[in-house]
């Protein structure tokens, strides 16, 4: 049985960024699905949809109207189906109360934004090498409670 593409949902209101971050993962690899929403509502709305794919990873800003990054991962976290789901934080903040609050809530990782291109090209690339190649994920299927 062949292997299903790995899928990442994207969470930030910002579109430039979003549209970048995109693009550069795209570029680097073709063959992942990117679903993009604006806000941590959005994104638990996602989650409980009947036809979503399970992400294999949530990318993750904090700073967002409507519902915020750490407003996310208190309710996405506090669900069975979405407790295993990473998530990376990819935030603006390199506050330690940001950091120490993101971890507390789950989060599996935290990375700030760099402000170069060639930095974020460089950041996407450590991202996806170690949650698309590194690290064995579970499947949906493999879950049992």
């Amino acid at each position: 049985m062949p292997e299903r593409p790995f899928h990442l949902l994207l969470v930030d209101d910002e579109f430039a960024d979003a549209e970048l971050f995109t693009e550069i993962f795209l570029e680097a690899f073709p063959d992942v699905h990117i679903h993009h929403v604006l806000n941590g509502r959005e994104a638990l709305d996602y989650l409980a949809g009947p036809a979503t794919v399970r992400p294999d990873l949530i990318i993750l800003d904090l700073n967002m109207p409507v519902m915020n990054g750490h407003e996310f991962l208190q309710q996405a976290k506090a669900h069975d189906t979405h407790r295993s789901i990473p998530v990376l934080v990819l935030s603006t903040s390199a506050g330690v109360q940001d950091v120490q609050r993101s971890y507390h809530n789950f989060a599996s990782g935290y990375a700030v934004k760099p402000s170069s291109y060639q930095d974020l090209k460089a950041l996407i690339d450590r991202i996806s090498g170690y949650w698309k190649g590194a690290v064995v994920l579970p499947r949906i299927e493999q879950l049992t409670g």
